[in-house]
């Protein structure tokens, strides 16, 4: 019996760092688009090369086992040498591999191209390989015993295996934290419902929430996001407060620290898993959340996803020494 199966996406990562991009914003109607620039026609130095493993059912796997609890990891694999890359991480970190592998040689694990920019920003270009490819019926369903399923997105045939795993879920009394992009959330609340309904945890940021329930103030969003099936409903919002509206109707807002950000990739995912490590080691809703910040936090201080993951007691210690602010409202009516 696992605390946590982690379902989603796996990647090999390289992190491309150079001194010669440039950033351009051009302002619309709509609003503002910033982009990456680089000199056409050059060849350009990187200053620095950082090769990781990576996609969000590895990041919040690693994440959530150096919380110390027991992780198994639901994905799909390739057949090539990232493939066997991916599970020596799992094997360091304590995580067990439950999801199938393909024998295709043509088949490839996902592979990531991280852009750097001036204001650390970063853009990715993303090869899912057979990330979309994941078949329930190919997966060991004896195995996948636990407490608690963390979804993240999966596109293709893998969502169809996501509304099973979800389904499987409901029927063994596992409780689901789902945690979906831009991707699915741009689908619509009708595409994710099978999922949504058997939600008790959902976490997205301000862009995903708009696409399911359309514009408004964050209390009003969770309100309307709660109607859709999840429990409780967390809505990050890069360096601006997170919103969450629990089962209770108790409404949390927590505030970000003044820090010095490196790079961003993982910190969503660090949010996200480090709330549900909070939950399982029985935090309440309030405590979990500063759980949730000092550990993204952390990650947004260093390059790469999970160069500096906090154990739940490396965050317990730095939520004393640096309380967040949290205001509580309700219980709301």
């Amino acid at each position: 019996m696992y605390d946590v199966i982690t379902i989603g996406s796996n990647t090999l990562d390289v992190f491309a760092y150079t001194d010669r991009s440039e950033s351009i914003c051009i302002k619309t109607l709509e609003g503002e688009e910033c982009y990456i620039s680089y000199p056409s026609g050059s060849k350009l130095l990187i200053n620095e090369l950082d090769f990781d493993t990576g996609g969000g059912g590895i990041n919040t796997a690693v994440a959530l086992a150096r919380m110390g609890l027991s992780v198994g990891y639901v994905g799909k694999l390739g057949a090539d040498d990232n493939a066997h890359k991916i599970i020596e991480e799992l094997n360091r970190e304590g995580v067990d591999f439950l999801g199938s592998r393909s024998e295709l040689e043509h088949e490839k694990t996902g592979y990531s191209i991280i852009l750097d920019s001036i204001e650390r920003k970063r853009t990715v270009l993303a090869y899912k390989g057979v990330n979309d490819n994941l078949d329930f019926d190919q997966l060991d369903i004896g195995c996948l015993k636990a407490k608690w399923f963390y979804i993240c997105t999966m596109m293709g045939k893998s969502f169809e295996a996501l509304k099973r795993l979800a389904l499987y879920a409901r029927d063994n009394q596992i409780k689901v934290v789902f945690n979906p992009s831009s991707y699915l959330a741009e689908k619509g609340i009708e595409y994710l419902a099978p999922v949504m309904d058997n939600t008790h945890i959902l976490v997205l940021n301000q862009e995903e929430a708009t696409y399911l329930v359309g514009q408004g103030k964050p209390l009003d969003k969770l309100k309307k996001l709660r109607k859709t099936g999840p429990r409780t409903v967390i809505i990050t919002d890069g360096p601006k407060p997170a919103h969450c509206l629990d089962e209770h109707n108790i409404y949390y807002v927590i505030y970000p620290q003044d820090i010095r950000i490196v790079e961003v990739t993982g910190a969503g995912d660090s949010f996200a898993s480090s709330f549900l490590a909070g939950i399982i080691h029985g935090c309440n809703v309030e405590k979990s959340l500063k759980i949730a910040l000092a550990n993204s936090q952390s990650v947004l201080k260093y390059k790469g996803a999970k160069r500096k993951l906090l154990s739940f007691k490396e965050a317990e210690q730095e939520i004393l020494k640096n309380p967040p602010q949290v205001d509580i409202t309700g219980p709301l009516h």
